[in-house]
């Protein structure tokens, strides 16, 4: 029999890719509190959070079959953050319709920062996951701007191997925001 609470996050995310309900279970208790937390931080409102966390687990699991998943909490933290605000800005909306407010500008601008800034946490988030030469590639091109001659340089690799890790790079990413975004539709 499978001790569930000695294994970590990645044996749990394999088994629960199989199918495997009592590694889903083991991986909803061992990030309840955390994700509690974290929801509560924002809201201020155990129900919402409740609801929330409740959500983005079961959403998890509903798309277990998903291999992007590399770091559990980094995953599961922005995937509640997200859902937080998206459901701050919602009751807002709410609460504005029964005052018989229209939606304004400045809750259109607020939402589109609220958006960018949490697509940048998630995206920083991904990155730490690439693989290493992939990870430095990436932030050398992005963060420094330096161009595949000067990270070849940089890194003592040809030309060839910086583009391959940077396709390498772009290709996981894009992956991740596709698998991110189909884990908040589903919320």
């Amino acid at each position: 029999m499978i001790n569930y609470s000695a294994l970590e996050d990645h044996e749990l995310l394999l088994l629960m890719q199989k199918g495997k309900e009592t590694a889903f279970k083991e991986i909803y208790h061992r990030y309840w509190e955390k994700l509690m937390a974290t929801g509560y931080y924002y809201t201020r409102n155990k129900e919402m959070t409740e609801e929330i966390v409740n959500d983005v687990l079961i959403s998890l699991w509903n798309k277990r079959e998903d291999p992007m998943i590399r770091s559990l909490p980094a995953y599961l933290g922005t995937a509640v953050k997200y859902a937080v605000f998206k459901a701050i800005l919602r009751n807002r909306r709410r609460q504005e319709l029964l005052q018989g407010q229209g939606r304004t500008e400045w809750d259109q601008e607020t939402e589109d920062k609220l958006d960018a800034r949490f697509l940048k946490d998630f995206l920083e988030g991904a990155v730490e996951q690439l693989p290493e030469k992939a990870k430095l590639v990436f932030k050398y091109s992005r963060d420094e701007q330096l161009s595949i001659a000067e990270i070849a340089g940089k890194m003592d690799l040809s030309p060839k191997s910086v583009e391959y890790h940077m396709t390498k790079a772009l290709k996981a990413l894009r992956e991740y925001i596709r698998k991110f975004n189909s884990l908040l539709g589903a919320l």
